[in-house]
């Protein structure tokens, strides 16, 4: 957001704004050349859809501006101050080319990672398995508890439970936001619908034979739509292991490492199963 600072909205664009993302404060004047130069190319590089940073433009040709450059002992135009948690946190004085600008604002900028997390979290209504994909590869570049949160959210959007559990056992007290309850409430609901008693039933019989590999087959499939992927992969594993062409095995077997895409107990499976083919 790019906006110009008045008595009225200081207090909610700097101020309250500062909370939650960096505020960058411009301090200009239109008689000042310097100033004239420097504007567009602040205005370029921040943008008006910068999700992490806001431009505030104060102009202090207004009287009722000027003590707030005072306040900040400036004592040169143009002048930009980074403000986070309501306190200035960097100040750079007098004329800066495009490359100084870049650099003040550098570390208020995202990360990849972040740009990765920022996408996923656009993206995980929509399509959680891409969702899963891109959130793998910030978690590569950053493993963040934030990261790790959503990786968790896609994840039980894929039904994986087992590995939605163990992200949430990672997060830490400081961590466990609504979001985290949210997701922590959602898994409980999941586990819950996951051991049913048809469930259960199959794999009291299975106990009962363990070399029925109708019935592997079947308790299988329920697995996977349990949220079980690896206990359903194994399974079904055991079943081509002794007859590749037993049933509809090969098929479930294939299209539950389809659904998994990219993960890496899909990877592995899908290892195994290329090594008896071929």
């Amino acid at each position: 957001m790019i906006l110009d600072i008045n008595v009225q909205n200081f207090q909610q664009a700097i101020i309250q704004a500062s909370m939650s993302k960096t505020v960058v404060i411009y301090f200009h004047a239109e008689q000042v050349p310097e100033c004239q130069a420097m504007t567009p190319v602040l205005e370029r590089l921040i943008g008006a859809d910068n999700n992490h940073i806001d431009l505030a433009k104060v102009d202090v040709a207004d009287p009722q501006l000027q003590s707030l450059a005072v306040q900040l002992g400036l004592q040169a135009l143009p002048a930009m101050v980074a403000f986070k948690d309501g306190q200035p946190a960097d100040v750079s004085e007098g004329p800066k080319d495009e490359a100084a600008i870049k650099a003040f604002l550098a570390p208020y900028q995202p990360s990849e990672a972040e740009l990765l997390l920022d996408q996923a979290k656009q993206t995980l209504g929509l399509d959680p398995q891409a969702a899963y994909g891109l959130l793998q590869q910030a978690r590569a570049l950053a493993d963040t508890a934030a990261i790790r949160l959503c990786l968790a959210e896609a994840a039980l959007a894929l039904n994986k439970l087992d590995e939605t559990k163990q992200l949430l056992a990672t997060i830490g007290m400081a961590d466990q936001d609504s979001q985290y309850q949210h997701i922590q409430a959602r898994l409980k609901l999941a586990e819950e619908a996951a051991d049913s008693p048809e469930l259960r039933q199959l794999e009291q019989k299975l106990a009962a034979t363990p070399d029925d590999m109708e019935l592997k087959q079947e308790l299988a499939v329920l697995y996977f739509q349990a949220g079980r992927q690896e206990d359903a992969l194994q399974l079904l594993l055991e079943v081509l292991q002794r007859d590749m062409a037993f049933g509809e095995a090969k098929k479930h077997f294939m299209d539950m490492l389809t659904t998994m895409g990219a993960d890496p107990v899909a990877s592995r499976y899908r290892r195994q199963l290329y090594s008896m083919l071929y």
